[in-house]
């Protein structure tokens, strides 16, 4: 469904990514795991047209995106929950949920994707007035998520969904990851938490300093003693 190859990203005179390759077939849960600057933020940032490649390819569904704007992925079903979750704080949950389904592909599913929105996240409805600003961490997750979903997107990407919430709002983060999943979603996972990342995906890759370092099958890296000793302190 997706794949990169031998992805190279600059910022400036920094070489970023330097030779990324994985692929993501459709239906899966794949994690992306490295330390803090390990490039895992730059290659989703690539995915959604953030950062343009200075070689590589980057390609979906069959086709070189490359050279594509970002709403034009975005349409395409290539959709981002951002770091930090970037919402619209002095608009309503509402109108944050509406901004998501913008797009012309979008809009004909509109009240079905809040009707699975409200669904997923009941609470969502009660806030649905209220300035996204307001709420709590966990809300504001949750309110990220939806709007994804509002993009009615084959393909959703999640950057650190955990940052920064309680360890009891990390498990329902997780949780609903799954939900996303079961509803038929694919699934590319950047998450710190490398044990409840690895617990959820199907297979997984580690990158280091903008390379491949390691890949294959979530519950063997689980129970890979270098990545136990580097990623979980055990």
């Amino acid at each position: 469904m997706l794949k990169l190859n031998d992805v190279h990203v600059d910022y400036g005179h920094f070489h970023a990514l330097q030779g990324i390759s994985f692929e993501i077939k459709e239906g899966e849960i794949v994690a992306l795991l490295g330390s803090n600057g390990a490039g895992k933020t730059t290659t989703i940032n690539t995915i959604s047209g953030l950062n343009k490649p200075v070689s590589g390819e980057i390609i979906y569904k069959g086709q070189v995106i490359n050279d594509m704007r970002p709403n034009d992925r975005v349409q395409m079903g290539i959709v981002q929950v951002p770091e930090g979750r970037k919402l619209f704080p002095y608009m309503t949950v509402m109108d944050n949920l509406l901004v998501g389904s913008f797009n012309k592909v979008a809009r004909p599913y509109r009240k079905e994707s809040l009707e699975m929105c409200f669904d997923l996240f009941p609470k969502l409805y009660e806030r649905r007035n209220q300035f996204a600003g307001t709420l709590s961490g966990g809300e504001q997750q949750m309110v990220a998520v939806s709007r994804a979903i509002m993009s009615h997107p084959e393909i959703i990407m999640f950057d650190e969904p955990s940052l920064g919430l309680a360890p009891v709002v990390v498990e329902d983060v997780f949780e609903n990851i799954m939900k996303l999943h079961e509803m038929g979603r694919t699934i590319l996972l950047v998450e710190q938490n490398v044990m409840l990342s690895l617990e959820v995906a199907d297979r997984a890759y580690v990158i280091e300093n903008g390379q491949n370092v390691k890949e294959g099958n979530a519950k063997n890296l689980l129970a890979d003693e270098s990545i136990r000793q580097a990623y979980l302190g055990i």
